[in-house]
């Protein structure tokens, strides 16, 4: 808490904070405090704080102070109790608790005794007493009385001096020399404690205890300052005084209100416009709400010294003139109403947003960087028609939607369209006839479709081995197997039965127009269970490392890539038709640091914005392709496997035939499990549902991270601003962790393009013989935009990268 000052002097009580000070003490026009009977304008003292504690200090041109009746020269601490006198005045210190009693009054003349103008009487004779005795009557013994009184007092003289010299004796034997070195040389000087150290030459010498050292000097701070003296050899007490800051006055035109920094640190500036600056050069800064800041090398002189320094602010704003087309739009600046067009407005430099807005029109929004003081025309801004609405239902629903030959989703769905002008609406559906529908819409019109769909048949020929088996359609007994079915032009479910043999089931989409054969031959249980152990491999396999990986047996061919109509989708994405005919092993998890200095031990993964990717359990980076593929044969010799890569001119390539030994997975064989596995319908995401994410879905460039990455995935938090430790998130799909985020992946494949074979099967594909790069697969905790979080996103490289790790494969057969 800050004590409060309470003054008493003539112009009667007041009180002040800490702030107020330091105060003058003088007449009545220049005194804080008025000491009577000193002139209007005369200052004879200031009293101020140092390091909490006040001290007063006489003024340069002063009358003669005393301090406790001691002359004041220089600067004295002030203690509860303390008088300053000057002349007839006094100023007495009282301290009570957090208040400070400081009272001024008048001293009284004392009294002047003048005798009377008459002389004294004569005193009366002394008249002579009968019983009084007469010089006679004395006793001799008087006289021997004085002379031995004589003596008394020669002896007693004689034993004071030998206790001083005795007690000097005592004093030069345990007193210590000591030297007291004050820089710079004080004005005033003192040592003060008991017994009061002796001066021999230019050396003291005291008793061992605590000492009270006090020195002034105009333009520091008063010093005080306890040692403590010990017996021994020569003490030395080096002590600094402390220079007082300088006193800068800065004017600014125009007259704002600033902010003061120092070398970097904001200063206060106090009551009365001062800012205290210790001497020396220093760099000034000064900012203003909306003025450009100043900053400036200056030389303060300091030791309490008034300095003074002016600046001209220089507009730290643009002059923006806007108009739109139509006028009369709303302007928003970052979010913030400032008018309608046309409009002329200032806008402080850096980049800003503008947005225009207009009922019945779409908002037209603007981002640039404005330069102070530049007058920038933003004219004929054409804010084009609002869109109109298409709320679109279909009978059966879960109809496919395009417009204009754009996907836009499946029935029922409510499409955001461009008014004005005719639009293209098709509806499509497995099994029905396909509809096209013209559609215009006026600005901000919501407008209802309800579209009925005629289905459509195809002709399947079914012949079953035994010839009476028993066919199941869609679930329901169908009767005997081998006949003609007339089916909607939609995928079907055929299951074929019959005692003693083993059911199969197959899925079949007629066409429109068209007929498909369907033959099956069922096998007894002893043919099914022979082949099943012929083709068996163990679900799950633990390397020498204990890593674990999943076998998967892929079923029917797939589609990698993306169609054009896919949000995000890059150029490298073209429709690849592809088929896995061989049972293959995948890790369960991304290789992690642990694991891998088991092969390196001296490997470190380093750090990446602002946090490190090299614990045991977070997934190992900034390594090679070819750094991988050695740890995949290092893993290989482990379990006694052969090398799936060898060496050809210093670099890794794949051994041909392939082995069965470890190796990184080819890109069909990832795409295969991230997209297709366990899934009836392929996969877009890492998650279940549309982008962005919710819930924890897995590690991407989030709000973690938004402080220094610009894409990042809205309003989510995995809780990891780099790698997370591998396995952190569910498995997707089942068994497989981190299938899409967290770090991305080196492929076996050497990188390259596949147009034009959406409809030609590529069998195990595994890329190019040869390439300048690798492919990459998988998104990273780097990454946040709706094209890198999609399961078809490719991309590729050579070198190692903070975010891009891989994990290990195996052939199964």
């Amino acid at each position: 808490m800050s004590r409060v000052f309470i003054i008493q002097d003539v112009r009667g009580e007041r009180r002040l904070d800490e702030v107020a000070l330091p105060l003058t003490v003088g007449g009545s026009v220049q005194g804080d405090i008025v000491m009577p009977g000193v002139p209007a304008e005369a200052v004879i003292a200031h009293i101020a704080l140092a390091e909490g504690h006040a001290y007063i200090q006489s003024a340069a041109d002063s009358e003669q102070l005393f301090h406790n009746h001691e002359v004041l020269t220089g600067s004295k601490w002030l203690k509860s109790g303390d008088e300053v006198q000057a002349g007839d005045a006094s100023l007495h210190w009282q301290v009570q608790g957090d208040q400070v009693f400081i009272t001024t009054r008048q001293r009284v003349a004392a009294a002047t005794l003048v005798p009377p103008d008459q002389p004294p009487p004569p005193a009366a004779p002394l008249e002579q007493s009968s019983i009084a005795p007469s010089r006679r009557e004395i006793p001799d013994v008087v006289t021997v009385s004085s002379a031995s009184r004589g003596q008394r007092k020669w002896r007693w003289a004689v034993l004071a001096v030998f206790v001083v010299l005795l007690l000097a004796t005592a004093f030069v034997l345990l007193a210590t020399p000591m030297a007291v070195i004050i820089t710079p040389a004080p004005a005033t000087q003192s040592l003060q404690g008991f017994p009061p150290p002796v001066t021999v030459g230019d050396r003291l010498l005291a008793l061992p205890g605590h000492y009270t050292i006090t020195a002034s000097l105009e333009g520091y701070r008063p010093l005080q300052e306890t040692v403590t003296v010990n017996r021994g050899g020569l003490q030395e007490f080096r002590l600094q005084l402390e220079a007082l800051p300088g006193r800068v006055s800065i004017e600014l035109e125009p007259p704002v209100a600033g902010r003061v920094f120092v070398d970097g640190t904001g200063v206060a500036t106090g009551a009365d416009a001062i800012t205290e600056i210790p001497g020396g050069s220093h760099l000034l800064r000064i900012e203003t709400d909306r003025y450009l800041p100043v900053t400036e090398r200056v030389d303060i002189a300091g030791l309490g010294q008034a300095q003074q320094l002016a600046y001209r602010l220089q507009p730290g704003w643009a002059t923006v003139l806007l108009d739109s087309q139509p006028a009369g739009a709303v302007v928003q600046l970052d979010g913030e109403q400032v008018g309608v067009t046309p409009l002329e407005t200032e806008i402080m430099q850096g980049p800003h947003a503008v947005r225009l807005s207009l009922e019945n029109h779409k908002p037209v929004l603007l981002e640039q960087d404005f330069a102070a003081g530049a007058v920038v025309q933003l004219q004929d801004i054409v804010l084009p028609p609002a869109d109109g609405k298409l709320v679109l239902s279909s009978v059966p629903a879960e109809a496919t939607i395009s417009v204009d030959g754009v996907f836009y989703g499946t029935t029922p769905a409510t499409l955001t369209l461009e008014s004005g002008k005719e639009h293209s609406v098709r509806l499509t559906r497995p099994g029905y006839q396909s509809l096209d529908k013209q559609v215009q819409l006026a600005p901000e019109e919501e407008q209802a479709l309800k579209i009925s769909l005629s289905p459509e048949y195809g002709v399947v020929f079914v012949t079953a081995q035994p010839a009476d088996a028993t066919l199941v359609l869609d679930g329901k007994q169908a009767g005997k197997a081998t006949r003609r079915l007339n089916l909607t032009a939609r995928a079907h479910t055929l299951e074929f039965r019959k005692p003693g043999y083993v059911s199969q089931r197959v899925t079949v989409t007629p066409r429109a127009g068209a007929s498909k054969n369907v033959d099956i031959t069922l096998q007894t249980a002893t043919q099914a269970r022979a082949e099943k152990q012929a083709a068996a491999t163990p679900p799950t396999l633990t390397t020498a490392a204990g890593q674990v990986l999943h076998r998967v047996r892929p079923a029917g061919s797939f589609s990698m890539g993306a169609s054009r109509r896919e949000a995000g989708r890059r150029a490298n994405e073209s429709p690849r038709l592809v088929q896995l005919t061989r049972p293959f092993y995948l890790g369960a998890k991304e290789v992690t640091n642990g694991e891998y200095r088991r092969y390196q031990a001296a490997h470190s993964s380093g750090s990446a914005e602002g946090a490190s990717l090299d614990g045991d359990r977070q997934p190992v980076v900034n390594i090679s392709w070819d750094d991988a593929a050695r740890y995949c044969n290092w893993l290989s010799k482990a379990d006694g496997l052969p090398a799936a890569y060898r060496d050809s001119g210093g670099k890794l390539v794949p051994v041909v035939p392939a082995t069965r030994g470890y190796r990184l997975p080819t890109e069909a064989e990832w795409a295969y499990v991230a997209r297709k596995l366990g899934r009836q319908a392929m996969a877009h995401y890492p998650w279940t549902g549309s982008f962005p994410p919710t819930g924890k879905a897995g590690n991407f460039a989030d709000a973690s991270i938004a402080d220094t990455l610009a894409n990042v995935v809205p309003d989510y938090n995995d809780g990891y601003r780099v790698s997370a430790p591998v396995g952190s998130f569910s498995a997707r799909p089942a068994g497989f962790h981190d299938i899409g985020g967290n770090v991305a992946e080196w492929m076996h494949d050497f990188y390259a393009v596949y147009p034009g074979m959406a409809t030609q099967l590529v069998t195990d594909p595994a890329g190019p013989a040869s390439g300048e790069h690798h492919v990459v697969r998988d998104s990273s905790w780097r990454q946040g935009s709706i094209g890198e979080l999609r399961l078809s996103y490719r991309d590729y490289s050579r070198a190692p990268r903070p975010d891009l790790g891989f994990r290990i494969a195996r052939s199964a057969q």
